[in-house]
C-alpha cells in the first residue's frame, strides 16, 4: 500500500533531507523537500529530485557484468563474481605482493558512509598502500597545509556567527560544496540572506561573476592562478596598517618576520597588475575583512586545481591566523560534531605530524608519498596512480577497484589514464552505468542506489552550523541482485581471511555484518546514539552538544607555524612564474555546472535538458570581438601538452583573457564524437608529468594557458 518515509539524499555532499513516496507497487513514485527538517528548512536541489529517475530508468544496471573475451558483458550473480575477483586478487597478491592491489574511491564513494572507512581498513589489513581517492585531485593542499602550519584546536570560527567571509574559487551556490567555515551546503543562497540580514560582509574572489560573486559586497575578479599573489598582498596591507591580531600573532605563531618579509614586494600597484583588480578594491577587501572581529577565509577546489595552490592554502590560513579567527578559552563551539566523540576543546595549537612525511613513497617519483589526515587517515597521491600501473618493478599495480568514479574523464592525461586502464590485469568498477572508465573493466558490479540502502549524515558532520545527524533506512527492497560498495570488500575478505579491524573492533566476516553494525562500529563513541537516529527518522539537532573552549593546558607550547618548510620555494615559484605563459593569449577554467555532479548525471534526462549536450566555452564579448570570433562558433583551444575543440559561448560575468568551460564532459580518449554533442574535456590539456605541486603531485588541471584557433 502507499507509504511515505523520511529519508535524506546521496547525490552530493548536501544530504538534503526528502520525502520519499511509494505507490501500492512498494515502488518509489515520488521524492520531495522534506519541509520539516529544522535544519534544511525544506531545501533540495534539481539533481537530488531526479533519484526516481535514476532508480528506474533503462541505462541504470540492475545485475553484475563480466567481460568475455570479444569485449562484450554477460550477466553474472554476486556470489560469483566475488569468488572469480577474490581468486584473482589472490593470485595477484601471490605472484606481486598486495601493494598490486589498489583501489581509487571517486566524489560519488563519498556518499557511502561505510564505503571510505571499510576500505581504508581493507588495504590495512591486506598490507596495502595503494589506496587513492578524488580529494588529492582536486583538493589535497588542504589536508597538507593544516599539517606544516599546525591546528588550532579550539575550533576556526563558522560561518554562522562571522562578521566577514572571504571565499576564494568556491561556488557553494552550485556546488553544494564548501569546506568548514564556508557558506553552508544547506539552502546556500538563504544562508547568505540571513547572514547578510545580520551584517555580515561577503568577499568573493573568482575570475567569473558567480552566483556567489553576484551576492557578495566586494568580488574580486582576479586572473586564474593569482590568487596567492591576491593573497600576499592583503597581507602585507593588514601587517602594514597594523591590522593584525597582535596579542594573538605573539603567543601562537612562529615566523611571522619571515612571512611579512615575503610579502612585502606585493605592493597593492603590483599585484593590481598581476591579478587584473584594482588596487582600491583590494585594499577595501583586505581592511574589511581585518575588521572582522569575527570572520573566516575558505578556498574552493578552483584554486586547488590551479597554479599554486599549496602557497594559495598556505596564505589563507596564514591570513585567518594573524587576523586571530579562532575561538578561544570561554568561547562556544556550536557544532563540536553529533557523530564526534565530544572530546574537551582546548585553546591552542596541535603540531600534527607531517602530512607527506610517511615512508610509503611513490615508486615512480620518490619524492612524492602518502598524504596523512589530521584523522590518521593516509591514502596515496592520484595524480602518479597512472604511472603505478604502467612502470614494471616490484610494487607494480596489477588490480585496481575503482568506486564510483570514472578516471578516464576525471585524472589529468587523459591517453596516460587509457594506457593504464588498458595495462591492468584486473579492472574492477562499481557504477550504475556503463561509464567510460567501466566500458574498460574486467567485471562491472553493480551497486544499490540511494533510496535502496540505508545511511548516515557522516561525512557531513563537521560541516553543520549546529550539531545535526539524520539516519535513513532504506526506503524500499530493490528486487535486484545488487550490492553497496563496502561489499566487494567485505566478500573478499570473508574468502582471504582478511581482518579487517575499525576502531580496535573486528569486524566479522561470517555472519556478514548489517549496515548499521558497521556504520555502528565507525562512529563507535560518538556523541549522538545511532540506534536513537535509527529509531527516530527525520534529522536531529542536538543543541546541549556545543561546547564551550577550555583554557589552554598547563603544558602547551606549540606554535601555527607562518614560515615552515616548503613556503621559501613556493614564493621563489609564485616570483618568477609567467616565463612558460607568455606565448598563450588566453587562460582556461573548470568549473561546476548546476546540473551536473563531475561526469555524473548527464544521462537523466531532465538534466540533459537544463545542461544541454556540449560544455561551451564560455568568453568574454571584448574577446570575441577582438578575436573576430560568433557565438556558436567552433575553435580549437591548444595548451602546450594537447588540444580540444569548444564551441564559443558569449558571456560578460567571465573576465576578460578566460575561457570557462565545465570540466568532465567530451568523449573518453581514444575516440571521436562531435563536439557539439558531447562537449570536450579539458584533461586532454593537461600532463601528468609536469607542473606537479610538491608535496601533494597536485597537477595543474585549471588555469591552463592556451590559444584559440578557428576549427
Amino acid at each position: 500500500m502507499p507509504s511515505e518515509h523520511q529519508t535524506f539524499c546521496r547525490y552530493c555532499h548536501a544530504y538534503c533531507p526528502m520525502i520519499a513516496s511509494l505507490g501500492d507497487d512498494g515502488k518509489v513514485v515520488s521524492v520531495r523537500p522534506d519541509v520539516s527538517n529544522e535544519m534544511y528548512g525544506g531545501y533540495t536541489c534539481i539533481k537530488g529530485r531526479q533519484l526516481v529517475e535514476q532508480m528506474y530508468q533503462s541505462e541504470r544496471l540492475t545485475s553484475h557484468q563480466k567481460r568475455q573475451s570479444n569485449g562484450d558483458y554477460v550477466a553474472i550473480s554476486t556470489e560469483e563474481a566475488l569468488d572469480e575477483i577474490s581468486l584473482k586478487v589472490q593470485q595477484i597478491i601471490a605472484e606481486h605482493g598486495p601493494r598490486a592491489i589498489a583501489t581509487y574511491n571517486g566524489t560519488v564513494a563519498f556518499q557511502n558512509s561505510a564505503q571510505l572507512v571499510y576500505s581504508r581498513e581493507w588495504h590495512n589489513a591486506l598490507g596495502s598502500p595503494s589506496y587513492y581517492t578524488s580529494v588529492t585531485i582536486d583538493q589535497p593542499a588542504k589536508v597538507f597545509v593544516g599539517s606544516r602550519m599546525g591546528y588550532w584546536t579550539g575550533g576556526s570560527h563558522s560561518f554562522h556567527d562571522s562578521d566577514v567571509a572571504l571565499i576564494i574559487g568556491n561556488n557553494p551556490l552550485i556546488s553544494h560544496y564548501a569546506s568548514p567555515g564556508g557558506v553552508p551546503s544547506i539552502s546556500p543562497a538563504d544562508q547568505i540572506r540571513r547572514a547578510k540580514k545580520r551584517g555580515m560582509k561577503l568577499i568573493a574572489v573568482d575570475p567569473r561573476q558567480s552566483e556567489l560573486a553576484r551576492r557578495s559586497d566586494i568580488h574580486l575578479q582576479v586572473k586564474p592562478g593569482q590568487d596567492a599573489t591576491l593573497l600576499a598582498g592583503m597581507i602585507r596591507l593588514i601587517l602594514e596598517e597594523k591590522l593584525h591580531d597582535h596579542k594573538f600573532c605573539d603567543r601562537y605563531t612562529d615566523g611571522l618576520v619571515d612571512l611579512r618579509r615575503e610579502v612585502e614586494p606585493y605592493s597593492l600597484s603590483i599585484v593590481a597588475e598581476r591579478t587584473g583588480v584594482a588596487k582600491d578594491l583590494i585594499a577595501d577587501a583586505a581592511r574589511v575583512f581585518a575588521a572582522g572581529p569575527k570572520g573566516v577565509a575558505v578556498t574552493g577546489t578552483g584554486p586547488e586545481m590551479s597554479a599554486h595552490p599549496n602557497l594559495t592554502q598556505h596564505l589563507t590560513a596564514s591570513l585567518n591566523t594573524i587576523c586571530g579567527r579562532f575561538y578561544r578559552a570561554g568561547d562556544t563551539l556550536a557544532n563540536p560534531g553529533a557523530l564526534s566523540s565530544g572530546s574537551p576543546r582546548f585553546e591552542g595549537v596541535y603540531e600534527a605530524p607531517v602530512a607527506w612525511g610517511g615512508a610509503i613513497r611513490c615508486r615512480v617519483r620518490p619524492e612524492y608519498g602518502e598524504l596523512t589526515s589530521a584523522t590518521g587517515v593516509s591514502e596515496m597521491p592520484t595524480s602518479q596512480l597512472a604511472d603505478e600501473i604502467l612502470q614494471p618493478g616490484v610494487g607494480q599495480v596489477r588490480a585496481l577497484f575503482v568506486i564510483a568514479g570514472n578516471p578516464l574523464m576525471a585524472w589529468p592525461d587523459q591517453d596516460k589514464a587509457l594506457e593504464a586502464m588498458q595495462a591492468l590485469d584486473l579492472l574492477v568498477c562499481i557504477d550504475p552505468y556503463m561509464s567510460a572508465t567501466a566500458e574498460l573493466a574486467s567485471y562491472v558490479l553493480a551497486p544499490k542506489l540511494t533510496l535502496e540502502r540505508e545511511d548516515v549524515t557522516l561525512l557531513a558532520d563537521p560541516w553543520y552550523e549546529k550539531p545535526y545527524s539524520q539516519y535513513s533506512k532504506a526506503v524500499v527492497r530493490t528486487d535486484h541482485d545488487v550490492i553497496e560498495e563496502w561489499e566487494l570488500y567485505w566478500g573478499i575478505a570473508k574468502r582471504l581471511g582478511l581482518e579487517v579491524n575499525i576502531k580496535g573492533q573486528l569486524i566479522p566476516n561470517e555472519p556478514k555484518p548489517t549496515k548499521f553494525e558497521l556504520l555502528r562500529a565507525i562512529t563507535a563513541g560518538s556523541q549522538a546514539d545511532l540506534g536513537f537516529l535509527r529509531d527516530n527518522p527525520g534529522g536531529h539537532i542536538f543543541e546541549d552538544m556545543s561546547t564551550v573552549v577550555q583554557a589552554p593546558r598547563e603544558d602547551s607550547s606549540s606554535r601555527i607555524k607562518l614560515y615552515p618548510d616548503g613556503v621559501a620555494n613556493e614564493f621563489n615559484d609564485l616570483r618568477g612564474e609567467g616565463s612558460d605563459e607568455a606565448d598563450f593569449s588566453h587562460v582556461l577554467i573548470g568549473f561546476r555546472s548546476k546540473y551536473v555532479l563531475n561526469s555524473f548525471g548527464r544521462n537523466l534526462p531532465a538534466l540533459k535538458a537544463k545542461s544541454g549536450t556540449t560544455n561551451h566555452a564560455n568568453m568574454h564579448p571584448e574577446d570575441l570581438q577582438s578575436l573576430g570570433l560568433d557565438e556558436d562558433t567552433e575553435i580549437i583551444l591548444s595548451s602546450k601538452h594537447g588540444e580540444i575543440p569548444a564551441i564559443v559561448m558569449e558571456n560578460s560575468r567571465i573576465k576578460p583573457g578566460v575561457i570557462a568551460m565545465h570540466h568532465c564532459w567530451g568523449p573518453p580518449p581514444g575516440q571521436q564524437a562531435p563536439v557539439r554533442e558531447t562537449g570536450s574535456n579539458l584533461n586532454a590539456l593537461v600532463n601528468g608529468d609536469e607542473d606537479l605541486q610538491p608535496f601533494t603531485a597536485m597537477a595543474r588541471m585549471s588555469g591552463i594557458p592556451v590559444n584559440i584557433r578557428l576549427a
